[in-house]
């Protein structure tokens, strides 16, 4: 499947801010309802900001890769880097309790969004380097 929209950009958190304006109007030209769009967008932002952060160690010198695609099922966004690969643990899909705004911590909670936002979640780590999360997005008829 071909990519509508590919963003390529350095792993610099600052660059985050136009990486989700450009998903949201993608999103929005692709009829994404407005009650899951922030969700999304948000969902997205924390795939990529775990690539930098996790992947990447934080250095803002490499690549990370969006690929935006729609089909007639799925809104699809996959994300690829080239750094260390995830480890499994903590990937899987938990049932949790909303967080408790004194008591939260940074970290744990982004990919259990992805799961919440959208309905296929794929992980796909390299055996040495790199790793690809695939996120779906069935669409209404």
């Amino acid at each position: 499947m071909d990519s509508d929209l590919r963003l390529e950009f350095c792993s610099d958190p600052r660059l985050l801010v136009c990486v989700r304006s450009t998903v949201k109007s993608w999103l929005e030209a692709r009829g994404c309802a407005a009650d899951t769009l922030h969700e999304l967008v948000l969902a997205i932002d924390e795939a990529c900001s775990n690539a930098i952060r996790h992947s990447y160690g934080g250095s803002r010198e490499h690549v990370v890769r969006l690929d935006l695609v729609v089909s007639p099922e799925f809104l699809e966004v996959r994300l690829c880097d080239e750094g260390v690969p995830c480890p499994s643990a903590g990937l899987e899909r938990r049932d949790i309790e909303a967080p408790d705004p004194e008591t939260v911590r940074p970290g744990g909670l982004g990919v259990q969004l992805m799961h919440r936002a959208f309905d296929e979640v794929e992980f796909c780590p390299g055996r040495e380097t790199g790793n690809c999360v695939i996120l779906r997005k069935r669409r209404k008829a």
